[in-house]
Protein backbone atom coordinates (compact mmCIF):
# COMPACT_ATOMS: atom_id res chain seq x y z
CA UNK A 1 0.00 0.00 0.00
CA UNK A 2 1.31 3.44 -0.92
CA UNK A 3 1.13 5.98 1.85
CA UNK A 4 -0.18 9.51 1.36
CA UNK A 5 -0.68 12.46 3.69
CA UNK A 6 -4.13 13.03 5.20
CA UNK A 7 -6.61 14.82 2.97
CA UNK A 8 -6.39 18.38 4.30
CA UNK A 9 -7.85 20.24 1.31
CA UNK A 10 -10.37 19.46 -1.42
CA UNK A 11 -9.02 17.01 -4.01
CA UNK A 12 -8.02 18.15 -7.45
CA UNK A 13 -9.69 17.14 -10.69
CA UNK A 14 -6.68 16.27 -12.81
CA UNK A 15 -8.57 15.68 -16.07
CA UNK A 16 -12.05 15.30 -17.53
CA UNK A 17 -13.05 13.02 -20.38
CA UNK A 18 -16.31 12.65 -22.27
CA UNK A 19 -16.92 10.33 -25.20
CA UNK A 20 -20.10 10.78 -27.23
CA UNK A 21 -20.92 8.79 -30.35
CA UNK A 22 -20.78 10.78 -33.58
CA UNK A 23 -24.35 9.99 -34.65
CA UNK A 24 -27.27 12.20 -33.65
CA UNK A 25 -30.95 11.33 -33.98
CA UNK A 26 -32.80 14.60 -34.40
CA UNK A 27 -36.18 15.39 -32.92
CA UNK A 28 -37.67 16.42 -36.25
CA UNK A 29 -36.83 13.01 -37.67
CA UNK A 30 -38.39 11.27 -34.68
CA UNK A 31 -41.60 13.26 -35.23
CA UNK A 32 -41.61 12.50 -38.95
CA UNK A 33 -41.15 8.79 -38.21
CA UNK A 34 -44.06 8.79 -35.77
CA UNK A 35 -41.88 8.00 -32.77
CA UNK A 36 -42.68 11.32 -31.14
CA UNK A 37 -45.57 13.76 -31.31
CA UNK A 38 -44.99 17.47 -31.89
CA UNK A 39 -46.30 18.58 -28.49
CA UNK A 40 -43.98 16.22 -26.61
CA UNK A 41 -41.03 17.20 -28.81
CA UNK A 42 -41.59 20.87 -28.03
CA UNK A 43 -41.81 20.26 -24.29
CA UNK A 44 -38.68 18.11 -24.33
CA UNK A 45 -36.77 20.83 -26.16
CA UNK A 46 -33.97 18.63 -27.45
CA UNK A 47 -32.67 19.21 -30.95
CA UNK A 48 -31.11 15.74 -31.10
CA UNK A 49 -29.96 12.76 -29.04
CA UNK A 50 -26.55 11.08 -29.09
CA UNK A 51 -26.96 7.49 -30.33
CA UNK A 52 -24.35 4.74 -30.12
CA UNK A 53 -24.61 2.20 -32.92
CA UNK A 54 -21.59 0.24 -31.77
CA UNK A 55 -20.38 0.80 -28.22
CA UNK A 56 -22.04 -0.31 -24.98
CA UNK A 57 -22.02 1.88 -21.88
CA UNK A 58 -18.85 0.44 -20.30
CA UNK A 59 -17.00 0.66 -23.62
CA UNK A 60 -17.82 4.37 -23.88
CA UNK A 61 -16.68 4.81 -20.26
CA UNK A 62 -13.34 3.26 -21.20
CA UNK A 63 -13.02 5.56 -24.21
CA UNK A 64 -13.72 8.60 -22.00
CA UNK A 65 -11.26 7.33 -19.39
CA UNK A 66 -8.58 6.92 -22.04
CA UNK A 67 -8.99 10.56 -23.05
CA UNK A 68 -8.76 11.72 -19.43
CA UNK A 69 -5.72 9.56 -18.66
CA UNK A 70 -3.92 10.85 -21.75
CA UNK A 71 -4.71 14.45 -20.82
CA UNK A 72 -3.35 13.97 -17.30
CA UNK A 73 -0.33 12.01 -18.47
CA UNK A 74 -1.30 9.08 -16.25
CA UNK A 75 -1.43 5.37 -16.91
CA UNK A 76 -3.97 2.94 -15.54
CA UNK A 77 -1.36 1.62 -13.10
CA UNK A 78 -1.39 5.01 -11.36
CA UNK A 79 -4.98 4.46 -10.21
CA UNK A 80 -5.87 3.21 -6.74
CA UNK A 81 -9.65 3.29 -7.14
CA UNK A 82 -12.06 2.98 -10.07
CA UNK A 83 -15.73 3.85 -9.46
CA UNK A 84 -18.15 3.26 -12.32
CA UNK A 85 -21.82 4.30 -12.38
CA UNK A 86 -24.66 3.55 -14.77
CA UNK A 87 -28.44 3.41 -15.17
CA UNK A 88 -29.29 0.93 -17.87
CA UNK A 89 -28.14 -2.40 -19.32
CA UNK A 90 -24.35 -2.58 -19.59
CA UNK A 91 -24.12 -5.21 -22.32
CA UNK A 92 -24.06 -8.37 -20.21
CA UNK A 93 -26.17 -9.91 -17.47
CA UNK A 94 -24.87 -11.06 -14.08
CA UNK A 95 -21.58 -9.23 -14.62
CA UNK A 96 -19.49 -6.39 -13.13
CA UNK A 97 -19.00 -3.34 -15.37
CA UNK A 98 -16.60 -1.51 -12.98
CA UNK A 99 -14.14 -4.39 -13.10
CA UNK A 100 -14.28 -4.29 -16.91
CA UNK A 101 -13.50 -0.57 -16.90
CA UNK A 102 -10.59 -1.04 -14.48
CA UNK A 103 -9.19 -3.93 -16.52
CA UNK A 104 -9.49 -2.13 -19.85
CA UNK A 105 -7.70 1.02 -18.65
CA UNK A 106 -4.88 -1.01 -17.07
CA UNK A 107 -5.84 -0.33 -13.44
CA UNK A 108 -5.04 -3.92 -12.51
CA UNK A 109 -4.26 -3.22 -8.84
CA UNK A 110 -7.06 -0.71 -8.24
CA UNK A 111 -10.18 -1.36 -6.21
CA UNK A 112 -13.13 -1.44 -8.63
CA UNK A 113 -16.53 -0.34 -7.28
CA UNK A 114 -19.93 -0.03 -8.95
CA UNK A 115 -22.50 2.60 -8.00
CA UNK A 116 -26.13 2.65 -9.12
CA UNK A 117 -28.09 5.72 -8.11
CA UNK A 118 -29.91 6.27 -11.40
CA UNK A 119 -29.32 9.72 -12.92
CA UNK A 120 -27.49 10.88 -9.81
CA UNK A 121 -24.92 8.13 -10.26
CA UNK A 122 -21.99 10.35 -11.21
CA UNK A 123 -22.35 12.37 -8.02
CA UNK A 124 -22.83 9.26 -5.89
CA UNK A 125 -19.67 7.81 -7.44
CA UNK A 126 -17.81 11.03 -6.64
CA UNK A 127 -18.99 10.76 -3.05
CA UNK A 128 -17.62 7.21 -2.85
CA UNK A 129 -14.26 8.36 -4.24
CA UNK A 130 -14.11 11.35 -1.90
CA UNK A 131 -14.86 9.13 1.09
CA UNK A 132 -12.06 6.73 0.18
CA UNK A 133 -9.61 9.58 -0.33
CA UNK A 134 -10.50 10.94 3.10
CA UNK A 135 -10.48 7.60 4.90
CA UNK A 136 -7.62 5.68 3.28
CA UNK A 137 -4.15 7.27 2.98
CA UNK A 138 -3.26 4.54 0.49
CA UNK A 139 -5.68 5.96 -2.07
CA UNK A 140 -4.06 8.77 -4.01
CA UNK A 141 -5.61 8.77 -7.47
CA UNK A 142 -9.15 7.83 -8.50
CA UNK A 143 -11.04 7.34 -11.72
CA UNK A 144 -14.80 8.00 -11.72
CA UNK A 145 -16.66 6.91 -14.86
CA UNK A 146 -20.19 6.67 -16.19
CA UNK A 147 -21.49 4.90 -19.28
CA UNK A 148 -24.99 4.37 -20.64
CA UNK A 149 -26.54 3.27 -23.91
CA UNK A 150 -30.32 3.40 -24.22
CA UNK A 151 -30.80 1.07 -27.17
CA UNK A 152 -34.11 -0.21 -28.47
CA UNK A 153 -36.31 -2.09 -28.68
CA UNK A 154 -36.45 -2.49 -24.89
CA UNK A 155 -35.87 1.24 -24.30
CA UNK A 156 -37.62 4.01 -26.23
CA UNK A 157 -35.17 6.88 -25.79
CA UNK A 158 -37.67 9.50 -26.96
CA UNK A 159 -40.91 8.32 -25.38
CA UNK A 160 -39.97 5.97 -22.56
CA UNK A 161 -40.17 8.67 -19.88
CA UNK A 162 -41.89 11.98 -19.17
CA UNK A 163 -39.90 15.21 -19.56
CA UNK A 164 -36.67 13.34 -20.35
CA UNK A 165 -35.17 11.86 -23.52
CA UNK A 166 -32.02 9.78 -23.31
CA UNK A 167 -28.68 10.00 -25.13
CA UNK A 168 -25.66 7.70 -25.05
CA UNK A 169 -22.24 8.64 -23.67
CA UNK A 170 -19.31 7.76 -21.47
CA UNK A 171 -17.67 10.18 -19.05
CA UNK A 172 -14.57 10.14 -16.84
CA UNK A 173 -13.13 12.26 -14.05
CA UNK A 174 -9.67 11.82 -12.54
CA UNK A 175 -9.28 12.81 -8.90
CA UNK A 176 -5.90 13.48 -7.31
CA UNK A 177 -4.84 14.48 -3.82
CA UNK A 178 -2.63 17.27 -5.13
CA UNK A 179 -2.49 19.00 -8.50
CA UNK A 180 -4.92 19.58 -11.33
CA UNK A 181 -6.69 22.34 -13.24
CA UNK A 182 -9.83 22.13 -11.09
CA UNK A 183 -10.64 21.68 -7.42
CA UNK A 184 -13.65 19.68 -6.22
CA UNK A 185 -14.78 22.01 -3.45
CA UNK A 186 -17.91 20.29 -2.19
CA UNK A 187 -20.71 17.83 -2.85
CA UNK A 188 -24.11 18.17 -1.16
CA UNK A 189 -26.97 15.69 -1.54
CA UNK A 190 -30.57 15.65 -0.35
CA UNK A 191 -32.43 12.31 -0.44
CA UNK A 192 -36.21 11.78 -0.19
CA UNK A 193 -36.65 8.00 -0.59
CA UNK A 194 -40.43 7.92 -0.43
CA UNK A 195 -40.52 9.08 -4.06
CA UNK A 196 -38.99 5.85 -5.39
CA UNK A 197 -42.59 5.03 -6.27
CA UNK A 198 -42.49 7.38 -9.28
CA UNK A 199 -40.52 4.76 -11.23
CA UNK A 200 -42.25 1.74 -9.67
CA UNK A 201 -45.91 2.67 -9.92
CA UNK A 202 -48.25 -0.05 -8.72
CA UNK A 203 -46.41 -2.90 -10.43
CA UNK A 204 -45.76 -6.07 -8.43
CA UNK A 205 -42.15 -7.19 -8.02
CA UNK A 206 -41.09 -9.46 -10.88
CA UNK A 207 -38.62 -12.37 -11.03
CA UNK A 208 -36.53 -11.05 -13.95
CA UNK A 209 -36.03 -7.89 -16.03
CA UNK A 210 -38.95 -6.94 -18.28
CA UNK A 211 -40.99 -9.98 -17.23
CA UNK A 212 -44.36 -8.18 -17.18
CA UNK A 213 -43.58 -5.89 -20.17
CA UNK A 214 -41.13 -6.03 -23.03
CA UNK A 215 -39.84 -2.46 -22.65
CA UNK A 216 -39.07 0.14 -20.00
CA UNK A 217 -42.06 2.44 -19.52
CA UNK A 218 -41.47 5.18 -16.96
CA UNK A 219 -44.31 7.23 -18.45
CA UNK A 220 -46.82 4.73 -17.15
CA UNK A 221 -45.40 4.53 -13.61
CA UNK A 222 -45.27 8.32 -13.35
CA UNK A 223 -48.87 8.60 -14.51
CA UNK A 224 -49.91 6.10 -11.84
CA UNK A 225 -48.20 8.29 -9.24
CA UNK A 226 -49.84 11.45 -10.55
CA UNK A 227 -53.25 9.80 -10.49
CA UNK A 228 -52.71 9.10 -6.79
CA UNK A 229 -52.70 12.82 -6.02
CA UNK A 230 -49.13 13.26 -4.78
CA UNK A 231 -47.75 15.31 -7.65
CA UNK A 232 -48.03 18.81 -6.15
CA UNK A 233 -46.33 17.66 -2.96
CA UNK A 234 -43.53 16.12 -5.02
CA UNK A 235 -42.98 19.38 -6.93
CA UNK A 236 -42.71 21.27 -3.65
CA UNK A 237 -40.25 18.70 -2.33
CA UNK A 238 -38.20 19.00 -5.53
CA UNK A 239 -37.90 22.75 -5.25
CA UNK A 240 -36.96 22.64 -1.57
CA UNK A 241 -34.41 19.88 -2.14
CA UNK A 242 -32.74 21.73 -5.02
CA UNK A 243 -32.46 24.88 -2.94
CA UNK A 244 -31.08 22.99 0.04
CA UNK A 245 -28.50 21.10 -2.03
CA UNK A 246 -27.19 24.29 -3.67
CA UNK A 247 -27.04 26.21 -0.40
CA UNK A 248 -25.27 23.37 1.39
CA UNK A 249 -22.75 22.98 -1.45
CA UNK A 250 -22.01 26.71 -1.29
CA UNK A 251 -21.64 26.68 2.49
CA UNK A 252 -19.37 23.63 2.43
CA UNK A 253 -17.22 25.38 -0.18
CA UNK A 254 -17.03 28.55 1.97
CA UNK A 255 -18.97 30.50 -0.64
CA UNK A 256 -21.99 32.77 -0.32
CA UNK A 257 -25.03 33.38 -2.52
CA UNK A 258 -23.71 36.76 -3.63
CA UNK A 259 -20.11 35.67 -4.25
CA UNK A 260 -19.13 36.93 -7.73
CA UNK A 261 -16.79 33.96 -8.19
CA UNK A 262 -19.81 31.66 -8.64
CA UNK A 263 -20.20 31.97 -12.41
CA UNK A 264 -22.51 29.14 -13.48
CA UNK A 265 -25.32 26.95 -12.19
CA UNK A 266 -25.78 24.00 -14.54
CA UNK A 267 -29.16 22.29 -14.70
CA UNK A 268 -29.56 18.53 -15.29
CA UNK A 269 -29.85 17.61 -18.98
CA UNK A 270 -33.57 16.94 -18.72
CA UNK A 271 -36.41 18.32 -20.84
CA UNK A 272 -36.85 22.07 -21.27
CA UNK A 273 -40.41 21.91 -19.94
CA UNK A 274 -39.29 20.41 -16.63
CA UNK A 275 -36.48 22.95 -16.37
CA UNK A 276 -38.85 25.85 -17.01
CA UNK A 277 -41.61 24.57 -14.75
CA UNK A 278 -39.71 23.02 -11.85
CA UNK A 279 -35.93 23.40 -11.73
CA UNK A 280 -35.67 26.93 -13.12
CA UNK A 281 -37.98 28.48 -10.51
CA UNK A 282 -36.18 26.56 -7.76
CA UNK A 283 -32.84 27.89 -8.98
CA UNK A 284 -34.18 31.42 -9.28
CA UNK A 285 -35.49 31.31 -5.72
CA UNK A 286 -32.06 30.34 -4.40
CA UNK A 287 -30.70 33.77 -5.25
CA UNK A 288 -27.21 32.96 -6.48
CA UNK A 289 -26.83 36.51 -7.73
CA UNK A 290 -23.96 36.32 -10.20
CA UNK A 291 -24.41 32.80 -11.57
CA UNK A 292 -25.63 32.22 -15.10
CA UNK A 293 -28.14 29.36 -15.25
CA UNK A 294 -27.11 26.94 -18.01
CA UNK A 295 -29.23 24.22 -19.64
CA UNK A 296 -26.83 22.04 -21.61
CA UNK A 297 -27.36 18.91 -23.63
CA UNK A 298 -29.92 20.09 -26.17
CA UNK A 299 -27.89 18.18 -28.79
CA UNK A 300 -27.13 15.13 -26.64
CA UNK A 301 -30.12 14.32 -24.45
CA UNK A 302 -29.98 13.23 -20.83
CA UNK A 303 -26.81 11.12 -20.52
CA UNK A 304 -27.97 8.68 -17.87
CA UNK A 305 -25.61 8.84 -14.92
CA UNK A 306 -23.20 11.18 -16.71
CA UNK A 307 -24.75 14.66 -16.88
CA UNK A 308 -22.53 16.48 -14.33
CA UNK A 309 -19.29 15.09 -15.76
CA UNK A 310 -20.41 15.95 -19.30
CA UNK A 311 -21.21 19.49 -18.16
CA UNK A 312 -17.76 19.83 -16.64
CA UNK A 313 -16.24 18.49 -19.85
CA UNK A 314 -18.07 21.24 -21.76
CA UNK A 315 -16.83 23.85 -19.29
CA UNK A 316 -13.27 22.62 -19.72
CA UNK A 317 -13.45 22.40 -23.51
CA UNK A 318 -14.76 25.96 -23.74
CA UNK A 319 -12.45 27.30 -21.03
CA UNK A 320 -15.52 28.90 -19.49
CA UNK A 321 -14.05 29.41 -16.00
CA UNK A 322 -11.26 31.82 -15.21
CA UNK A 323 -8.87 30.90 -12.38
CA UNK A 324 -10.70 31.20 -9.06
CA UNK A 325 -14.18 30.99 -10.59
CA UNK A 326 -16.69 28.33 -9.59
CA UNK A 327 -19.35 26.28 -11.37
CA UNK A 328 -22.23 24.59 -9.57
CA UNK A 329 -23.40 21.36 -11.20
CA UNK A 330 -26.93 20.31 -10.28
CA UNK A 331 -27.88 16.64 -10.52
CA UNK A 332 -31.05 14.66 -9.83
CA UNK A 333 -31.81 10.96 -9.79
CA UNK A 334 -35.05 9.11 -9.31
CA UNK A 335 -35.52 7.61 -5.92
CA UNK A 336 -35.19 10.62 -5.29
CA UNK A 337 -31.84 12.31 -4.68
CA UNK A 338 -30.86 15.85 -5.61
CA UNK A 339 -27.21 16.91 -5.50
CA UNK A 340 -25.01 19.91 -6.18
CA UNK A 341 -21.27 19.82 -6.92
CA UNK A 342 -19.08 22.91 -6.56
CA UNK A 343 -15.99 22.97 -8.79
CA UNK A 344 -13.35 25.71 -8.92
CA UNK A 345 -10.85 26.46 -11.68
CA UNK A 346 -7.42 26.68 -10.07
Amino acid sequence: MRSSPPLTEPPAIAAIGAWLPPRREDAAGAVAAGRLDTETAERLGYDALAVSDEHAGPEMAVLAAGKALAEAGWSGSDLDLVVHSWIYHQGHDFWSPPHYVASQVGAHDALAVGVQQTSNGCVAALEVALSRLAADPGVRRCLVTTGDRFAGPAFDRWFGDIDVAYGDAGTALLLDRTGGPYRLLSVASVCVPRYEVLYRGDDPFSPAPRTPRDRVDARRTKMVFRAGGGWLQFVGTLRNAVQRAVREALADADLTLDDPRVRYLYMPRIGTGAITQFYGPAAADIGVRHAEIVVAGRDTGHLGAGDPAADLADIDAGQLLAPGEVALLLSAGNGYTWSCVAVRRD
